[in-house]
């Protein structure tokens, strides 16, 4: 599914849903422009509210989003104040030739893929007069026309390549960074990302009434681009750094790594099929402060 989402047009349409932050490394296939928006929601009613964003961006951007969900959010269930969604979200389609009729006066012939300061080239509404264009999938020049492998100029070819990473300069700014939840002087800094977040504010709460232990919690949402400084920033504030993931080999761990340099203190990983309880982080934290390990490993109890 990915493959085939990376290799449809580059036409802002584009929206992908996976489970697993390192099979949405866009690094493992050849494509013709880069993958740059993928978000990792925290909260079902977070799911509601972020993915019309991610469509406005994936618009104005004219890039594909990925959105990084898992069974806990597409199979569980949240209680939501329906006055705290909006149903008329505002549509940004981006920078669009035909949208209700206007057409700017053509200056030469139309460059779909025009080399700009931004990397965000005009789009121009399918039959709009005078706008015809080409729309390929593989590398390409200005006009369309494809350089491939047969025919090929590396000079257009990497002023291409870097037209389309210019957009994630302006990608950034308009994305929130992450914030520290809970006391700002920590003993622990608990990293997580998606849908662990709530089981960790309330693992969080438990620490702090029962255990004596006080922690605070950094719960990464936009995935690619990474809000790296700003991370690097929150997590040097805590004495001790752990990450919590509802997988087997670390993912996020591995990717903030390769982004920041960044080595956590420790891990909590799960990968049973089922999802944390609060008490599994509450005794990952015990032990990997204690010493006893640097990776805590629980696995849920079976009820009878």
């Amino acid at each position: 599914m990915v493959e085939a989402a990376v290799r449809s047009k580059p036409d802002g349409y584009t929206l992908v849903y996976i489970g697993s932050v390192t099979a949405a490394n866009h690094t493992l296939l050849k494509t013709p422009y880069d993958a740059t928006k993928d978000i990792a929601p925290t909260t079902i009613p977070d799911c509601f509210k972020t993915v019309p964003k991610l469509f406005n961006l994936v618009d104005k951007f004219q890039c594909p989003g990925i959105v990084l969900s898992d069974l806990l959010l597409s199979e569980g269930r949240s209680s939501v104040d329906p006055a705290e969604l909006d149903f008329n979200v505002p549509i940004d389609r981006g920078e669009v030739i035909g949208l209700n009729g206007a057409t700017p006066p053509l200056n030469g012939g139309y460059k779909r893929y025009e080399i700009n300061d931004s990397g965000i080239s005009a789009r121009a509404l399918p039959g709009t007069p005078g706008f015809e264009h080409v729309v390929a999938t593989d590398d390409h020049d200005e006009d369309g026309v494809l350089i491939s492998d047969e025919y090929t100029n590396p000079h257009k070819r990497q002023a291409m390549h870097e037209k389309r990473m210019r957009k994630m300069e302006a990608i950034l700014p308009l994305l929130e960074p992450p914030g520290l939840w809970g006391v700002e002087e920590a003993q622990v800094t608990l990293l997580g990302w998606g849908s662990t977040e709530g089981v960790v504010q309330e693992a969080i709460q438990k620490l702090s009434d029962e255990e004596g232990i006080a922690a605070n919690l950094l719960q990464i949402k936009w995935i690619v681009p990474l809000h790296g400084s700003a991370i690097t920033a929150a997590v040097s504030k805590g004495k001790k750094l752990i990450i919590v993931e509802n997988n087997y080999s670390g993912q996020f761990a591995r990717y903030l790594r390769s982004e920041t340099g960044i080595v956590a203190d420790g891990h909590i990983r799960k990968y049973d099929g089922e999802p944390f309880m609060p008490h599994h982080i509450v005794e990952g934290v015990k032990a990997i402060l204690a010493g006893r390990t640097q990776q805590y490993v629980p696995v849920h109890e079976i009820m009878v």
